[in-house]
């Protein structure tokens, strides 16, 4: 949790601008440390929020009953009241995408959560948010991807959107089981077959760019606004330093476009794989919440039976 939403934080002064814009604003090495943007440093965005609210509904849904116990709609009854008390709140103020909002509004409304999210949107939301879900089920696979799925519907109904939901959630249950990383692609590749062919074939580019370096792998990965992009660019984030978590959100957070949901998604990753004591002590301070991170990540490692 706090792997994510220090890249999240990391990636929120360099979102919408190029590389080349990078450099020329923050100098030489691009970011390096937690910078003012459009908040001030340290503040994470719409990426780190709606983890939070997927994770509360993980955990208000786990006071009833065991998870594992728990049917889907029980835990989108849960995930849902989050979503529209995440898009009612004030706190909501940080350039959340419109495909988030429109399903949030929707279910303030009373669609169901099946019907609830734009049907043909392959946005990132879903996979920026999705890694509660991999921890918590990191030990079951089947229910990971049905949690996934569903928690994106809400929002993302795109195939590429729901295989996103479920890779970032996937990736994070390898890494907490210490899944060699040089395994990941064609697990996550064969784990989401099943959901979109078109997904896949983005994230089986990722092998041929981790020996350039990474201006020329974005520029071939993508620019992380689209689902399969995002995790794409995320998941070579990850495994050009996969023992190295500063090395991993930083590249994520030095990129064209989407930056913070790269790092967001590459942090969770890493973060799950090395643990907190990969984390540099200042960012861990640093970070907008702190203690509330480090409590629902003890409220979230409470629900696991």
């Amino acid at each position: 949790m706090l792997g994510l939403a220090i890249g999240d934080a990391l990636g929120m002064p360099t979102e919408f601008l190029s590389i080349d814009g990078i450099y020329e604003h923050f100098g030489p090495d691009g970011v390096t440390d937690f910078e003012n943007g459009s908040h001030p440093a340290g503040t994470f965005t719409d990426d780190t929020q709606m983890s939070l609210a997927i994770a509360n509904a993980l955990i208000k849904t786990a006071e009833q009953k065991p998870l594992q116990q728990a049917d889907i709609e029980e835990i989108m009854a849960e995930i849902s009241r989050e979503f529209v008390a995440w898009e009612k709140s004030p706190e909501n103020n940080r350039a959340a995408g419109n495909t988030c909002m429109t399903g949030c509004r929707n279910l303030e409304n009373g669609v169901n959560w099946r019907k609830s999210g734009v049907a043909g949107s392959k946005g990132c939301g879903s996979a920026m948010r999705s890694a509660p879900i991999g921890l918590v089920f990191h030990d079951n696979h089947k229910k990971l991807k049905e949690v996934a799925i569903a928690s994106s519907l809400a929002t993302h109904g795109h195939p590429c959107a729901l295989a996103g939901s479920v890779a970032t959630a996937y990736l994070v249950a390898l890494a907490v089981k210490d899944t060699e990383p040089e395994k990941h692609v064609d697990m996550l590749c064969d784990f989401t077959a099943d959901i979109s062919v078109e997904f896949v074939t983005k994230i089986r580019q990722v092998p041929d760019c981790l020996e350039m370096e990474s201006r020329k792998a974005f520029g071939i990965l993508g620019d992380a606004w689209i689902a399969e992009e995002a995790v794409a660019c995320a998941l070579y984030c990850f495994l050009k330093s996969p023992q190295d978590y500063r090395k991993t959100v930083l590249t994520g957070a030095n990129s064209n476009g989407d930056s913070d949901s790269i790092a967001c998604i590459a942090g969770a990753i890493s973060g799950a794989y090395n643990g907190i004591r990969a984390i540099p002590d200042s960012w861990i301070e640093k970070i907008e919440k702190s203690s509330l991170l480090k409590k629902t990540a003890l409220k979230l490692s409470e629900t696991i039976q």
